[in-house]
């Protein structure tokens, strides 16, 4: 996990980096019009990822230490798939792009800017096949490596466009397709060649991973809507120029979530890889433990977050101070509870995963709808943190029955 924190560290501060450079390039109006871009793409990565990850990463770090030749013609499987609904998710989103734009945000002027944004789904189709592979084999030097040659290649492209003037909302979005592809491409050198040499059957463990996917596909289309809410929701009720400040906080928690993915990317095959209660137990535990320790270290951001945001944005960008704080509270309520509910997994209850998912979504459409209309980005904000609470909630009840109620295993 070294490697991970400290390349995920990198890409903090590469994050914050271009991320000051975009925001005091193109100002609020702008920022909203791309927020809202990526918001919409986003709602049909669901096509293309339909719960195989969770599945794919479930049943090769199980499969590894005993059958290895199984779990690599899990991987070829899991290829083929994520081709195939890569392209469809690209496909539909790049034809369905003018009618959600004239239906739903005529003002904003977005269907050109998320056709192009379309192609970007199957760069990370392919980039989170390589990804996947990567944390089923624990290999978290290989993905450190990866994620650190990816940002660093998008910071340095984003420092080029904005030196030359030519910083914008096409270049950006073409970014969006170009860096991910190329990551992948130098992936494909940290992937046992067994992954990827196809070979017959060509889809011979499809039925497992959809098998296990059908739940997981609910609560990864519920997880995924739930994401985007707010800021669709913002940019329908309101100009895009309040999406931009709401934005600014956003990105700047989100910064964060370097943090956040790199211990996910160590939790998940670990929790995969426990079958006894005992063990699932100590792994609750544990996580709590290292959870904890890093939320003790985001803190400080309660007293400086303001201010961060200025310095950061310009003055253009200070009334987003308001989300920022809320929105901060949610992250590190994520960060401690999340974890902790991979234990599902290895405990073969997705149906309580999609439950607990799709009871989010609905918790946050409903927050939403009442608070953003009166409040704005704050209402917004807050509907992040009521539905992160509720969901904090639901998994420590699933935790507790299913581990410390049931009969041990």
């Amino acid at each position: 996990m070294g490697y991970l924190v400290a390349g995920n560290l990198l890409k903090i501060g590469l994050g914050l980096l271009t991320s000051a450079l975009i925001f005091r390039a193109l100002g609020p109006g702008d920022v909203g019009r791309l927020t809202l871009t990526l918001s919409v793409v986003g709602l049909f990565s669901i096509v293309g990822e339909f719960g195989l990850r969770d599945a794919a990463v479930n049943y090769i770090a199980r499969f590894l230490p005993t059958d290895a030749e199984k779990a690599y013609s899990v991987a070829r499987t899991l290829l083929l798939s994520k081709v195939f609904l890569a392209t469809l998710a690209s496909g539909v989103t790049f034809f369905a792009a003018g009618v959600i734009a004239a239906r739903f945000y005529p003002q904003a002027q977005i269907a050109d800017l998320i056709r192009l944004g379309a192609f970007s789904l199957l760069a990370d189709g392919l980039l989170g096949f390589a990804l996947v592979i990567l944390e089923a084999q624990q290999n978290f030097g290989a993905i450190g490596i990866l994620s650190v040659l990816q940002a660093s290649v998008r910071a340095g492209l984003i420092l080029a466009f904005f030196l030359s003037k030519n910083l914008n909302l096409v270049t950006l979005l073409a970014l969006e397709s170009v860096v991910p592809l190329a990551a992948f491409a130098y992936g494909l050198r940290l992937v046992p060649r067994s992954c990827v040499w196809l070979r017959r059957p060509l889809l011979e463990h499809l039925s497992l991973l959809f098998h296990f996917t059908q739940w997981i596909a609910v609560a990864a289309l519920s997880s995924s809507i739930m994401l985007k809410l707010d800021v669709l929701l913002l940019s329908y009720y309101f100009v895009t120029a309040k999406v931009g400040l709401y934005a600014a906080a956003l990105t700047l928690v989100n910064r964060l979530d370097v943090i956040k993915n790199a211990v996910l990317t160590t939790a998940f095959p670990e929790a995969c890889r426990r079958t006894q209660c005992s063990d699932l137990r100590a792994y609750v535990f544990q996580s709590l433990r290292l959870t904890g320790a890093a939320t003790l270290a985001v803190l400080p951001l309660f007293g400086v977050g303001g201010w961060l945001v200025v310095w950061l944005y310009g003055a253009a960008f200070r009334a987003a101070a308001t989300a920022f704080y809320p929105l901060l509270a949610a992250f590190l309520i994520g960060l401690n509870v999340e974890p902790v509910a991979y234990v599902l997994y290895p405990l073969e209850q997705p149906r309580w995963i999609a439950f607990n998912d799709l009871a989010q979504l609905v918790l946050s459409l409903t927050a939403n709808l009442i608070l953003i209309p009166r409040f704005g980005i704050t209402g917004a904000a807050w509907g992040v943190l009521l539905t992160r609470i509720a969901a904090a909630l639901m998994v420590a009840g699933l935790v507790r029955h299913f581990l410390w109620r049931q009969p041990s295993a």
